[in-house]
């Protein structure tokens, strides 16, 4: 995992994060701590186990359910020194890794994915593409969506599919790894959704292009709601050409865009969270019933 000074991503300053404190809350403000962390790395093993799947010690995976682990076993003896904000932030982070991963265990065919994620870097603080991020993206959307919505599954290609009332939608998920290469993922996205669905949506995750080993700081969920909007609209806005060139014909209409950071929150009395913003950018004109399907795909997805 990445070794790093602490830094803060701040809309007006950067510099050096105190450690403090081992109990934090995710972003749907539900209470948690170390304990709970390390219950659900031990529940991502047992999935694997069941599967009939090793995974390796060195791979990425390993070593956040380890790093969990080793935390929670400290604050259970008080020997919390022993342990960094670093750790605390990649526990964070597991258990956003972990809401993607356990509903896997409905899926017959949940092998693959699980693979997957155990063959390349998963550092939410490098920015190193790999096909492990990619694999966590499509699983994270999904599971996102399964909250609301118990008909979306896991299909290949285009990744995911969501079966509504009055048609189906398809759905590409890309991670973008640099902003030079927006037009080749929206191609890339036309040719995975040409199968037989009412529409298709492009869904970016933008995480890459946070700047790496850092956390956003702010002063209350306000501030990080209007800095993580500006990022994506902010985006939205650079390659609306791009999205009008390639989600203008076919069934590609639609571009859900989102991004995900770990953020000190400091008016919240439980400061350390995993937090995001989304939004769905869509072309002009289209029938009433194609706006009304991505209507309730916005309900479900956009939270």
């Amino acid at each position: 995992m990445t070794s790093f000074t602490k830094q803060l991503w701040h809309p007006t300053e950067t510099g050096l994060l105190i450690p403090n404190g081992s109990v934090f809350e995710v972003s749907n403000r539900k209470k948690t701590n170390l304990l709970h962390v390390k219950s659900r790395g031990k529940e991502i093993e047992d999935l694997y186990a069941r599967t009939g799947l090793t995974m390796a010690p060195t791979c990425g995976l390993a070593q956040l359910i380890g790093n969990a682990k080793a935390i929670a076993d400290r604050w259970l003896i008080n020997q919390t020194a022993g342990s960094s904000m670093i750790d605390v932030f990649y526990a964070i982070y597991l258990d956003r890794l972990a809401d993607a991963i356990l509903p896997l265990r409905d899926v017959p065919a949940r092998e693959k994915y699980l693979n997957a994620l155990t063959t390349g870097d998963l550092d939410c603080f490098s920015r190193q593409g790999s096909y492990a991020k990619n694999i966590f993206w499509e699983l994270e959307l999904w599971a996102i969506l399964l909250r609301s919505c118990p008909s979306v599954s896991l299909q290949d290609p285009p990744d995911i599919l969501l079966t509504l009332a009055g048609g189906t939608i398809g759905v590409a998920c890309k991670k973008i790894y640099s902003e030079n290469n927006v037009e080749k993922v929206l191609s890339e996205a036309v040719g995975q959704v040409e199968a037989d669905f009412s529409v298709g949506i492009v869904a970016l995750s933008l995480d890459e292009l946070v700047p790496p080993k850092t956390v956003l700081r702010v002063r209350n969920k306000m501030e990080l709601d209007r800095f993580l909007h500006k990022h994506t609209d902010e985006f939205v806005a650079r390659h609306e050409r791009h999205f009008r060139k390639y989600l203008s014909s076919g069934r590609l209409v639609s571009a859900f865009v989102s991004v995900s950071v770990i953020a000190h929150v400091l008016e919240w009395k439980v400061q350390f969270n995993n937090a995001r913003s989304s939004l769905v950018w869509t072309i002009p004109g289209l029938s009433p019933e194609k706006e009304a399907l991505l209507k309730q795909f916005r309900d479900i997805a956009v939270v």
